[in-house]
């Protein structure tokens, strides 16, 4: 449900790139290949050339700053009870590792997202 609502602002408000196709519906990487694929005809067709930049962001939801995800949703104009959620949702997360029967003690998670929230996929692109 909360992912519904998110998705829906984003959309609505036009805080998305047309281009972006991660995480949307009715979107997916072919779409981006397809772009890349009309580029490189064009530039071939003209005799020009069509340079690429691919990268892969390591670690993105290890790292992504909380902070900033909430800053950006409150500056698109995300505020109430969904702004609330997501503080919520981020903050006060812990982990601790396993290994065989020992587990060590628990530590606080500063930094990062979960990796199968849905929702905070939309606030990464």
């Amino acid at each position: 449900m909360v992912n519904i609502r998110l998705v829906y602002f984003l959309e609505r408000g036009l805080f998305l790139s047309p281009s972006q196709s991660g995480f949307r519906k009715h979107r997916s990487t072919i779409d981006a290949l397809v772009r890349l694929e009309a580029a490189a005809c064009e530039a071939f067709a003209r005799h020009q050339h069509l340079v690429c930049v691919f990268f892969d962001l390591e670690k993105a939801y290890d790292t992504t700053w909380q902070y900033g995800i909430l800053q950006q949703l409150h500056a698109y104009g995300l505020w109430g009870r969904l702004s609330r959620f997501f503080k919520e949702f981020l903050s006060g997360r812990s982990f601790s590792v396993r290994v065989g029967t020992a587990l060590s003690a628990s530590v606080a998670e500063e930094e990062g997202v979960p990796r199968k929230a849905s929702s905070v996929s939309h606030c990464l692109q």
